[in-house]
């Protein structure tokens, strides 16, 4: 399936690179990318982080070794801080008026590293006073994530004033999870009236996820400023879309993925030229 999901990119790119070639693409701008977006986490108690780990077997075969009468989750929205190198195209055309304020935009995405509470599972219990003792010990897991991978899009451009444009289009983005991991570790705490918290922790050799594969669309809706004469530019954009993965719940609330983002563009023409 991973080997597939590949080719399928890879078809793609070659098909937009010959594209660009045959239809005399130029270059617009090159362009430095951040977006930030909000999305619900996958595997976020120890429960249903199972299907993503390399070795699901022996992970089932330990959880099921614990006694438990607490699950604790982890209902945070996680925040995906993608980092973009990226170029924009624009068709040398007099013919088309489409292409005239559109342009194609693609390269390559990296997020920040992902570090998450996953969740916790154990035993708690108590004894009533006078002689009050409450014990708790938990199994608790981190997730650690990056992802690396590429994005495709379509831009169009309205003019608003001399300096000031504004931006939309359709843009998708795929990529893999290249660092995927989760630390464990053994939280016990006693309490008592006399003694007040005794706590320890017990690390656990880290469990190795799956480097799977994620996509997500989105329509970007930006305002654009040039900042000198036909040289750099500023955009500012709000993102609205969704992400999806073979471990994603199909239902739409779990695959929105809204965002803002900002970008720097450098247009490699001379100041001045057209």
């Amino acid at each position: 399936m991973k080997l597939m999901k590949l080719g399928i990119f890879i078809f793609f790119t070659a098909v937009l690179a010959m594209t660009v070639k045959a239809q005399k693409w130029t270059i617009k701008n090159y362009k430095l990318g951040y977006r930030i977006f909000e999305l619900s986490s996958v595997g976020n108690n120890p429960l249903t982080v199972t299907p993503l780990l390399k070795d699901p077997v022996s992970y089932q075969q330990y959880l099921n070794t614990i006694d438990y009468n607490s699950l604790y989750g982890n209902p945070e929205i996680l925040k995906l801080h993608t980092l973009y190198l990226n170029g924009e195209w624009k068709k040398d055309s007099t013919l088309s008026r489409f292409w005239k304020k559109s342009t194609i935009q693609a390269g390559l995405l990296l997020t920040t590293r992902i570090r998450q509470d996953a969740g916790a599972i154990g035993d708690e219990s108590y004894t009533l006073p006078p002689n009050y003792v409450y014990t708790k010990n938990l199994y608790v897991l981190t997730k650690n994530q990056q992802f690396l991978g590429a994005n495709f899009g379509l831009n169009r451009l309205f003019t608003i004033s001399k300096r000031i444009s504004f931006m939309t289009g359709l843009h998708a983005q795929g990529s893999f999870a290249i660092t995927h991991y989760y630390q464990q570790r053994w939280d016990s705490s006693t309490y008592t009236s006399a003694s007040g918290w005794i706590t320890k922790t017990t690390t656990m050799p880290e469990l190795n996820g799956i480097n799977f594969f994620q996509w997500q669309v989105l329509v970007p809706l930006g305002l654009e400023y040039e900042i000198s004469e036909n040289l750099f530019f500023i955009r500012f954009e709000l993102n609205l879309g969704i992400v999806g993965s073979q471990y994603r719940p199909r239902d739409y609330a779990t695959k929105e993925a809204h965002g803002l983002g900002i970008w720097l563009l450098y247009n490699p023409r001379k100041k001045g030229e057209l």
